[in-house]
């Protein structure tokens, strides 16, 4: 009988918070059951500022949901791209070497401007011709010119064959750096890369309504000629999208600040999405809420197809020992996987070991299952004392199921914690640190006669996935004897950091996988992108200088994306990052996306999977007119 009289209360608590929800104004002014409230994952240090060429903007913070718009954009449920402001994918010539491309008709600028090829064409040259815009360099090593072929028809010659001009200047996973810009604005100002431009004209649905001066917050309106808007014109054709399905009037993004301030907002409903937790605090909340939930209602609660794997980059650049792969694979064999797991997320997430390409489902499926054979009875190492060690261990599934009570297939199991991992393996680690030119004695590990000392770095406050990685190596490492010190960031100095290689060990997410063609995700790692440590580069921070991984790059960037050739070579890539190792990964992302469906529901979940639960993406504005108001 208590129970049932708690279960009472417990309703009529959230209905009557339910209720008061819905009547509340907001405290920037505007009506609770008009305004979607979402969490940003990081505050602005530069607030007013929504020029994506300047250095700083925060384009997370809604900026690149809502506001910008991409010649491409990314359907993450098909793992296809579309056309955003083009009207589709390019049109090229036999050899790649030209591309036209058909820009969508009836776009409008939010001033009422019509988008056309003119602004197309502005765009790329101001890429081109400002070498302080980050992707200027690469753009110019493979476009030599755009032209106007007439108001809504754009051609693009390429440097050399190039049969990906979607992929490189499209979306492919979270955003990518060619934002169309209205050239009757960005035409008029002498330095682009300090033009904070404050009041943006917009492409997207909504306008800048508010901003917070401190950085904490932007309020987002929705255009009253949305339906002109990308979401408007492109979202029509791809998703069939109508003027009936105006997403909310508003969207508040908001920095909610520490965990228990954010729980608490969620409980209380003056947040709608968040945009990661950790899994104790969803437990909590839905504990308090039951409008609150997870991609899935049971274990592992989380999606593991985030095509960003967090783990341990190595700063490369720096020199020895770091330089070495044999001190990269001692690393990599002297930490216990099952307790790192363990340690990040209770066991929960798919293991994604392999450097580079992520094992989302569709990932696990192309490029870490067909591997198998070849990493179980041909791939070894060579220890540097006559001997050599298999690495691969296969039965991390079913230990960790074992582990947690979980039962299932072993499909099902696979599919939940993955196809495997590499062995715990604390002696061979020791002969391949000895190998790397490291001197074990008494007190310690030595390197050129001096006492060795490991740095490890995470970003503070978010992405607690990566943080909690780095702390559970951290650990490991110290187990097993190494001297380590650990240290956090602020997202100020993060970003330039991980461009300038200025690290030693560092837990950040240079991986990705969402369409079969690996070029994209891959093509940094070009070690003709790299550049001096401490300087930028539009490689990899990481400065992994291998040749023959260049080469199957430079050969993979003439093939066709739709080729059993690019396939076979993204293999072979494959193959030679795991033998040199540049990047240790440890799950797939796992995300604790928490919803509230209080006031606003028809969120993506396991159920209704039209799209993956990735506010932060470019592709939220397409989310956008599913989320409804509860009726």
């Amino acid at each position: 009988m208590r129970k049932i009289l708690a279960l009472v209360i417990s309703v009529a608590l959230i209905l009557c918070l339910s209720i008061s929800a819905l009547a509340e104004m907001t405290d920037v002014g505007t009506p609770r059951n008009e305004t979607l409230i979402m969490e940003t994952q990081t505050p602005t240090d530069v607030p007013g500022q929504f020029n994506p060429y300047m250095l700083g903007t925060q384009m997370g913070f809604g900026i690149h949901q809502l506001i910008t718009a991409h010649l491409w954009e990314i359907d993450t449920a098909l793992g296809e791209q579309f056309g955003e402001v083009a009207a589709a994918l390019p049109e090229a010539n036999e050899d790649y070497t030209e591309f036209t491309v058909k820009i969508r008709e009836g776009l409008k600028w939010s001033d009422g401007e019509d988008l056309n090829a003119d602004d197309v064409v502005f765009t790329m040259n101001m890429i081109k011709e400002n070498s302080g815009i980050g992707c200027s360099a690469y753009t110019n090593s493979v476009l030599e010119s755009v032209e106007k072929v007439d108001d809504y028809t754009v051609k693009f010659h390429m440097v050399d064959s190039f049969p990906r001009l979607s992929l490189k200047f499209g979306v492919t996973i979270w955003g990518c750096d060619y934002y169309i810009v209205p050239e009757h604005i960005y035409s008029k100002v002498e330095d682009v890369t300090q033009f904070k431009d404050s009041t943006p004209v917009t492409a997207g649905p909504y306008t800048v309504k508010d901003y917070d001066p401190n950085g904490q917050w932007i309020l987002y309106q929705l255009r009253e000629d949305w339906t002109s808007s990308t979401l408007g014109i492109a979202g029509a054709d791809h998703y069939g999208i109508t003027a009936d399905m105006a997403p909310a009037k508003y969207v508040w993004c908001r920095v909610l600040g520490d965990d228990t301030t954010r729980q608490m907002a969620m409980i209380n409903n003056q947040v709608d999405l968040l945009c990661e937790v950790t899994p104790e605090i969803l437990e909590y909340m839905v504990s308090q809420n039951n409008k609150i939930a997870c991609w899935y209602d049971v274990f592992p609660y989380a999606t593991s197809d985030d095509p960003c794997s967090k783990g341990i980059g190595f700063g490369i650049g720096n020199g020895a020992p770091y330089d070495s792969a044999d001190f990269r694979w001692g690393v990599a064999l002297a930490m216990d996987f099952d307790e790192i797991s363990l340690s990040i997320f209770d066991g929960a997430g798919r293991a994604s070991v392999f450097p580079i390409i992520t094992a989302t489902s569709a990932g696990q499926e192309l490029y870490y299952k067909p591997l198998l054979d070849w990493l179980q009875n041909e791939f070894e190492l060579d220890l540097g004392d006559g001997t050599t060690t298999k690495v691969w261990d296969p039965d991390y599934a079913k230990r960790m199921a074992g582990e947690l009570g979980i039962e299932g297939t072993d499909e099902e199991l696979i599919d939940m914690f993955g196809v495997g991992c590499w062995k715990y393996n604390p002696e061979a680690a020791e002969k391949l640190f000895i190998k790397a030119g490291l001197e074990k004695k008494a007190d310690g590990w030595y390197f050129d006669g001096k006492p060795f000392v490991i740095h490890l770095t995470y970003l503070a406050d978010t992405e607690a996935q990566a943080g909690r990685g780095v702390i559970a190596a951290y650990d490991q490492l110290t187990k097993f004897g190494f001297n380590c010190e650990i240290s956090s960031e602020s997202s100020a100095t993060w970003d330039t950091i991980n461009g300038t290689g200025e690290f030693e060990l560092r837990g950040i997410w240079p991986t990705g996988f969402i369409t079969k063609d690996v070029y994209d995700q891959i093509s940094g790692w070009d070690a003709d992108l790299i550049k001096p440590v401490g300087e930028l580069g539009s490689g990899q921070g990481t400065r992994w200088n291998n040749a023959e991984a260049t080469e199957i790059l430079h050969k993979l960037a003439k093939v066709s994306p739709d080729s059993e050739e690019s396939y076979q070579l993204g293999l072979d890539f494959l193959k030679v990052a795991i033998k040199d190792m540049p990047f240790l990964g440890f799950h797939s992302g796992v995300k604790f996306v928490p919803t509230n469906s209080t006031i606003w529901e028809g969120y993506p979940n396991a159920a209704n999977a039209y799209n993956g639960p990735w506010w932060w993406w470019s592709c939220f504005k397409y989310i956008a007119p599913y989320i409804t108001l509860v009726k």
